[in-house]
């Protein structure tokens, strides 16, 4: 793990934000560059949906001629569905994607693509998520039922002394539990305060979003190969494969053992970029492939600062996070790999075991 060197001199560095979000403006004013890069998010989207497609047609075609050898597509098409969600749909999200609203909301419908809802997105991740980070009771990013404690203000249970076993087994389960439970359940309950207007766009997403999903990934192949069990099989494997990904790349970040973990918002920095630097990691940035396929999230700082910024910029406005970080003696992490990460999780796991 690599930090900046010096601890932070006070609770609250006045006008840090507001410093900051001026030297990486001016940064990328000085470069000629646009905070969102349309044409390189473009052309990511334009490969990653061909990909998709492309492994898709190739499942049906061996399942049709060669059964359960189309088996062997489960990994290229997770890989294809995780680089849609994360390098088109997740900055489409943040209004990062195109400059073009239309373009911009297409991008992030690609979450209804995969089944989910937009609209809960929103509420669950761009408003409660990013706006209160680690915060207990507000981030329902590391809610699990009680069945993993993943933050200090939860219960403790005699069962969670062996989570840091148990934990990846379950996070299979949680993009199916998503899709097919959570986003009902949400709409009943009314979880999220929405008006009638994002209700009604809500009831539409679940109704087409888990036809598609349904149709796509188990009824068209299996009437396709004449297959059931191979559909069922495959579908299972392939989400929770997918589900696995998406866990381990959006819980690093937030979940090691160096984040602040606020039990209240009283807890929290008072400035709100410290607040995000506090609750969040960096990790493998000089993977370049890791970070193509992660549209930019081991930059996470840096997403979390400057959420509508493309995550193609990334990698060029973190020199200047870190150095304003180190000038103002603020602590930056960075996890130098990706299993260095991986191994700052498996600790907080067993930190909050015991």
């Amino acid at each position: 793990m690599q930090t900046t060197s010096g601890a932070r001199k006070t609770a609250s560095i006045a006008g840090f934000h507001a410093g900051l979000r001026n030297a990486v403006f001016a940064f990328l004013k000085e470069n000629s560059l646009s905070p969102i890069d349309e044409k390189g998010l473009m052309r990511k989207a334009i490969i990653n949906y061909s990909m998709w497609f492309i492994f898709y047609a190739a499942y049906l075609l061996i399942g049709v001629f060669w059964g359960w050898y189309a088996l062997l597509m489960v990994l290229p098409l997770a890989f294809a569905m995780l680089c849609i969600v994360l390098s088109v749909m997740h900055d489409g999200s943040h209004g990062a994607f195109s400059n073009n609203k239309f373009l911009n909301s297409l991008a992030n419908y690609s979450l209804a693509f995969a089944g989910g809802s937009p609209v809960l997105w929103h509420q669950l991740h761009v408003r409660a998520h990013h706006d209160h980070t680690n915060v207990s009771g507000h981030d329902q990013d590391f809610e699990s039922g009680g069945l993993i404690r993943l933050h200090q203000a939860q219960a403790k249970h005699r069962l969670h002394r062996f989570q840091r076993f148990y934990a990846w087994l379950l996070y299979g389960g949680h993009s199916l539990r998503w899709i097919l439970f959570d986003d009902i359940k949400d709409y009943i309950t009314r979880r999220w305060p929405l008006s009638k207007a994002q209700r009604k766009t809500l009831l539409i997403e679940i109704i087409f979003g888990k036809f598609w999903h349904l149709a796509s990934y188990l009824v068209i192949p299996a009437l396709v190969t004449g297959n059931w069990p191979l559909a069922i099989v495959f579908y299972l494997s392939h989400w929770m494969l997918l589900s696995v990904a998406l866990i381990l790349i959006f819980a690093m970040a937030h979940l090691t053992e160096v984040q602040t973990m606020p039990a209240a918002k009283a807890d929290c920095e008072e400035d709100w970029a410290l607040h995000q630097i506090a609750t969040t990691v960096d990790f493998a940035t000089k993977n370049r492939v890791l970070s193509w396929i992660v549209g930019g999230l081991n930059f996470q700082i840096e997403h979390h600062i400057f959420p509508k910024i493309s995550h193609t910029r990334y990698r060029l406005i973190q020199p200047i996070v870190r150095d304003y970080c180190a000038a103002h003696g603020v602590r930056y992490f960075e996890y130098p790999s990706f299993r260095a990460v991986l191994a700052g999780h498996y600790r907080h796991l067993k930190m909050l075991s015991t």
